[in-house]
Order: structure tokens, then sequence, then C-alpha cells
């Protein structure tokens, strides 16, 4: 009897110990989650364009948690329904039409119409307006593009997003899993769940980013467990790991590279330009700046999208750089770099010192604003960040051309060897040159549940849940 009794009290025990194991890790709803970024975002408008590359990345962010597009990716990078529950087109890839999920709400409860949507896409596709057909959208793209709902998918733009009547800056709604509670400009936004969300409520109640921290205060609070999720830079993202801290890497997504400024007399020499790209130790500074993030790279599409970045010299070579540098004196160069990107900085003062072997000056100064796309920033060269995540080689090739220039004409559904052909010929002139490749790096706390990012780097916080604060 004895014998009998142990045993009913072992497997008892077994099966609580069990369910507490299972209760302790069922997903749950509740709980806020502390987020830290690295951008101070002076205004929640995400339809506004960013000043500078931490700012655009955070507001990628904030579209893709306040807003819906019509297409969104699996983990794969298959095209889905998301505000749109189907889409077709002609044969021609052109003229497309999409069908809109039926009862959705905007954030403040009223219904989402076909116009509504028409209105928020307005200029996404340059010169190609939107109509609206009942419960549909319509858009003829002008020209043949297989992949038109990827771009959807993936787009800055392409949220769709809600102004209200408001001082400049006022948050817009949307129809995402969360919407704006609170706004101090630079400072903080908390995002609430969307009670009424099409895709049923997140598990989060709510999500505190904290805005404008260091990529040290960030690690501090993240190991003092006051943050669930921050941006780390390499060096914590390194320190971090080697602590036993949880920390996530995307794929090459960002590329660092320095764009030549021809309106400048000192930079139009082309010997001049390729002595410095040659002069570059891209090795050592993936190595010693990235902490052996990331990859060299001499092309400006990532390996893991193209498959032919490895074509592209990425080896120094000083003594080609001083043989072309013979026969010239040129003036020192001044090389700008965004003022609010460490990481940035420290790339700039390396190549400063490569140039320096080469008999080259460079000397590194802060751009007087952010490096987005201005026509003369009064320096010969600068340091910028492009973001390339595709995750699809055509989308790739477009977001080259927003952010560094590359032609794109005829290249929509091209072969991959026209692809690479006009990526040689952008380069060889040394206008832009390529460094390094570098990966989102995401540091996680322990509560976090469910983490479950794609490789290219969106963070899909509507499917994030946090244990439990223990008392």
């Amino acid at each position: 009897m004895r014998r009998t009794v142990f045993r009913y009290l072992a497997v008892s025990s077994l099966l609580l110990a069990v369910s507490n194991g299972a209760a302790a890790t069922r997903p749950h709803y509740g709980e806020t989650m502390i987020v830290e970024i690295e951008a101070g975002l002076s205004s929640t408008d995400a339809s506004g364009r960013p000043g500078d590359f931490a700012e655009a990345r955070a507001l990628n962010k904030l579209r893709a948690l306040i807003g819906d597009r019509l297409v969104r990716l699996d983990s794969s990078g298959r095209p889905q329904p998301a505000l749109a529950i189907s889409w077709e087109h002609d044969r021609a890839n052109v003229k497309w039409t999409f069908k809109l999920r039926p009862g959705v709400s905007w954030h403040d409860g009223s219904g989402v119409t076909a116009t509504d949507v028409a209105a928020a896409l307005e200029g996404l596709v340059p010169d190609r307006p939107w109509s609206a057909a009942g419960d549909a959208l319509e858009i003829d793209t002008g020209s043949p593009w297989p992949e038109f709902p990827v771009y959807l998918a993936t787009a800055p733009g392409a949220a769709v997003l809600r102004k209200l009547a408001g001082p400049p800056g006022a948050a817009p709604i949307g129809t995402g899993p969360f919407r704006v509670a609170e706004w101090q400009p630079s400072r903080r936004v908390v995002l609430a769940a969307n009670e009424a969300y099409w895709g049923g409520r997140p598990y989060l109640d709510a999500i505190q980013i904290e805005m404008g921290r260091s990529s040290r205060e960030r690690l501090i609070d993240l190991d003092l467990d006051k943050a669930d999720l921050a941006e780390l830079g390499p060096a914590e993202a390194r320190r971090a790991q080697q602590e036993g801290r949880r920390v996530w890497t995307s794929v090459p997504v960002e590329l660092l590279a320095l764009q030549f400024n021809l309106s400048r007399p000192e930079t139009r020499e082309r010997r001049l330009r390729e002595a410095i790209a040659r002069s570059i130790d891209r090795a050592a500074i993936q190595k010693v700046l990235l902490q052996n993030y990331g990859e060299p790279s001499g092309a400006i599409l990532p390996e893991w999208l193209s498959g032919f970045a490895f074509l592209f010299a990425t080896a120094r070579d000083l003594n080609r750089a001083r043989l072309l540098r013979s026969g010239m004196d040129p003036s020192p160069l001044k090389l700008g770099y965004d003022p609010s990107d460490a990481l940035a900085r420290q790339v700039a003062e390396r190549v400063a010192v490569n140039a320096r072997d080469a008999g080259i000056r460079l000397d590194v100064s802060p751009l007087p604003q952010g490096p987005a796309h201005t026509p003369d920033s009064g320096v010969d060269v600068s340091l910028i960040r492009a973001r390339i995540d595709g995750p699809t080689l055509e989308q790739a090739v477009l977001q080259c051309s927003d952010w560094l220039g590359f032609p794109v004409s005829g290249l929509r559904g091209g072969a991959l060897e026209e692809i690479y052909a006009a990526e040689r010929r952008f380069l060889d002139d040394f206008t832009t040159v390529p460094l390094v490749n570098v990966p989102e790096l995401v540091g996680l706390g322990p509560r976090v549940k469910n983490w479950s990012a794609p490789r290219w780097g969106d963070w899909r916080l509507e499917d994030v849940w946090l244990e439990t604060a223990k008392p």
C-alpha cells in the first residue's frame, strides 16, 4: 500500500510540474513592452520623410505597428493578404486590382473605405493614381511590374495611414495592431493595443518606445531588465553576447558607403576617387569596428540577395592606390558623416587613416544635416548608410536607386546578368564606393517570448508576448 501511495504522489508531482511549466510558457495577454531605440523622433507623422538614417529606420518600425499594408510578406518573403484579401492583374502585369478586406476600422472607430485607402497611397507610384472601384482599388503601373505586391509590402510609404486635423506633426491614425496613445517629441512614444484589430488583438497591452538613448545606455538598461528590446551597436551587441544575453542578428541589411560630390572640383578626377577606394581596408573595418558582424563589401547589392557580390573586389590594394596618387597633388578633402551615427563617425575616421597611407588627406567632420539626399552638403565626400533589405532582388534594386541613385531604367524584372552589368557600370567610376554591409542587432530581455522577426529585419511585435513579471 505504501509503495502505491508513493507512486501516486510521484505521478501527481510530475503532472503538476508539467502543468506549471506549460502555464509558464503559454502565451497570454497583458504587459507593457519597453523598447529603446537610437533615434529621437521629432514627429510621429509617419507619412513624412526622415531627416537621418536612424530616424528613417525608426519611422519604418512605427509605420508597421500603427498602419497596415495592402500586402504583407511571410517569413520566406512571399506576398500574403493583409488589408487586401486578394489581388489580380492583367497578362502584362500592368493593371492591378486589389480587393479590400471588409469590416476594417480606423483607430478612431470609423470604417475604412476604398476611397480612404486610395488617398492614403496617393503618390506611392509616381504619376500613377489609385482609383476606388466599390470595395476594390485599381492602379495602372505604366509598365510591367510582376513584383508589385512585394513593393507594396516593403516600400516605406505603403503603410495605410490617415492624418487627422491638428497641429503639425500630430500623430496619424491607421488600421494596424497598435494606436498612438502618447507622444513626447524626441523622448517617448506609447502605443496601445488596437482592441478591434482585424487580425486579432495583440498580446501586448502597450509598447513604450524610449527614444534618443545611446547604445551604451540601451545595453545598461537591458542588463538591468529596464528594457525588453533594445537596438544595439556592434560593440554593445558583442559584449551582450559574451555575457550570455540574447542578441538577434538580421542578415546584412544596411550598406555603409562613400559617395563623392562631383560638383566639387577636387573630386572630379577619377584617379583620385579610385585611389581612395583602393586604399581602404574593409576587412579591418568589419573585424574591428563591426566586431565581426556583417561583411566587407565591394558591391551595393548584398550577397544574400544577389548571389554575385563576391565578384566585386574588397581587398585593400595600397600599392595600386599609391600608384594612382602619384603625379597628383590633391588638396585636402572634406569627409562628412551623419553626426547622429556613432558607427559612421568611427568608419569615417578609419577611412581617413587608410587614405593617409596612400598620401591623401581626408579631414573628417560632421555633416551640417543628416545624409538625406542633399544636393551639396559642403563636403567632398560623404559616408552614408543605405537600407538595402529587399527581400527580393528587384526590390533591392529599387532601394539602391532611392538611396544611392543607382539607375534602374530597364531593370524592372531584368535578368540577373543585366543587373550585374548595371551594377558594374555604376561602380566603375568610383563615385559610389561600398565599404561594409551591416546587420540589424537587437538585444532581447528574458521576458520576451515568440520573437519571430524575418531575417531581413521586420519587427513583428504584434506576435510577441511577455512573461509575467515576478513579484
